[in-house]
């Protein structure tokens, strides 16, 4: 793979640290009535994004060093990403249990950052499924499955052809 390409996936990576950042920013929002309730919502998913990506950028690092690193690489990745869609779907029943003035009041703040970070989460996916074989069961629950599949379609037809 060329340096260029493999810089622009790293850069795909190490973009969970800005969102991370942006969702912190959420609680200092002039938007955000309650900063101490924001930071109750967010900061689980912040901390996991950030440790999630340092173990990512790591790991493709020593992907590319060692390829024989490929065997732990796959169980360190497959867990860093399992533990992001987690903290999605954590962030989602925090939200639900809110009430509604409460939910209008700060999940629209911090959703469309969601929703971002769901997406650059998926094209890391697509980023490792090109790298070693990866098991999306460990990884996301089947109805997640299925529509990072319907997202991806082509990429993941392609790959999967491929013995990803």
């Amino acid at each position: 793979m060329k340096k260029d390409a493999l810089e622009k996936q790293y850069r795909q990576i190490t973009t969970l640290y800005d969102m991370a950042e942006e969702l912190a920013s959420t609680v200092e929002s002039e938007f955000t009535k309650d900063p101490q309730t924001q930071l109750a919502l967010v900061e689980p998913l912040i901390n996991q994004v950030a440790d999630s990506a340092d173990t990512l950028t790591e790991e493709f690092i020593n992907l590319f060093e060692n390829p024989s690193h490929k065997k732990s690489a796959k169980t360190r990745i497959e867990a860093a990403l399992r533990k992001i869609f987690m903290a999605l779907d954590e962030y989602r029943n925090r939200i639900g249990l809110r009430g509604k003035k409460t939910l209008a009041a700060l999940a629209n703040i911090a959703d469309p950052i969601i929703d971002k970070i769901r997406k650059q989460v998926e094209k890391i996916t697509l980023i490792f499924m090109q790298l070693i074989e990866l098991s999306l069961e460990r990884i996301m629950h089947k109805y997640e499955i299925e529509e990072f599949k319907r997202a991806n379609e082509k990429a993941v037809s392609t790959l999967l052809q491929l013995g990803h």
